[in-house]
């Protein structure tokens, strides 16, 4: 199985156990290089627009960073997630700019 196949299915966020809040819609990942210029994985979790971001908490936050993580080591992953958090629309804006 390749490095990609097995970030899918890692990420599969039917088979990750995830905190209820924040509502995960899907995950998204690529491949990154850091500063150093080391391999990587940017990796994109989308919340629902009506998410407020405020409001999420700590805990929930490291929930999900950790089920992140452990579901990609348990999958054999040893790059490094770089895990980072947007609403559907703040997707859609950041890919809309890329474009233009």
């Amino acid at each position: 199985m390749t490095v990609a196949e097995r970030v899918r299915k890692a990420l599969d966020i039917k088979r990750l156990s995830l905190p209820e809040s924040p509502h995960v819609l899907r995950i998204v990942a690529e491949d990154y290089a850091n500063a150093a210029g080391d391999d990587a994985l940017r990796i994109v979790v989308v919340l629902a627009n009506d998410t407020d971001m405020s409001r999420l908490s700590g805990d929930d936050v490291l929930s999900l960073k950790s089920a992140i993580r452990e579901s990609l080591q348990s999958k054999g992953v040893a790059l490094f997630p770089y895990i980072f958090f947007a609403t559907e629309d703040e997707l859609k804006e950041r890919e809309s700019g890329e474009e233009g």
